[in-house]
């Protein structure tokens, strides 16, 4: 029964985060088992643990190497963190600092921000572009 359920939430969901080694691909659309290129919102480095970690704050199924969103807002939320958190390094203060913005920031804020990386990531498709838009979150939330 818990296998159908799982199958049954993996076909509804239009939002996954597949999980490599250290790295999260973040893949929206009504086919997300065969993305298309234009459906790939941002492939960053991560350590899936944090990001399984702030998944399970959301209660969000995972199966395998996959997370499964069914929620925008909650998508946009693991978004914003998966790009900026590698700006932070090993800084404990900060990491928990983004930790709690994520879970705290309000719906428009997630989505605002989360369309910006997006459209960035879509426009040139690398990360270093990504840089001054980082830059302009933490700042505003003075990370």
């Amino acid at each position: 029964m818990k296998t159908q359920t799982l199958k049954q939430e993996l076909s509804e969901t239009k939002y996954q985060i597949k999980l490599a080694k250290n790295t999260a691909t973040f893949i929206w659309g009504s086919t997300p088992q065969t993305p298309l290129k234009s459906s790939i919102d941002l492939k960053t480095r991560i350590n899936p643990k944090e990001l399984l970690s702030l998944a399970n704050e959301f209660n969000i199924p995972v199966e395998k190497k996959k997370i499964l969103v069914q929620n925008l807002e909650v998508y946009n939320r693991l978004l914003i963190y998966a790009c900026v958190r590698p700006s932070l390094g090993k800084n404990i203060e900060s990491i928990r600092k983004l930790e709690e913005q994520i879970l705290g920031m309000t719906s428009w804020d997630a989505h605002y921000w989360a369309s910006a990386f997006r459209e960035l990531w879509w426009k040139h498709g690398k990360r270093a572009e990504l840089q001054s838009i980082i830059k302009a979150f933490r700042l505003f939330f003075e990370i």
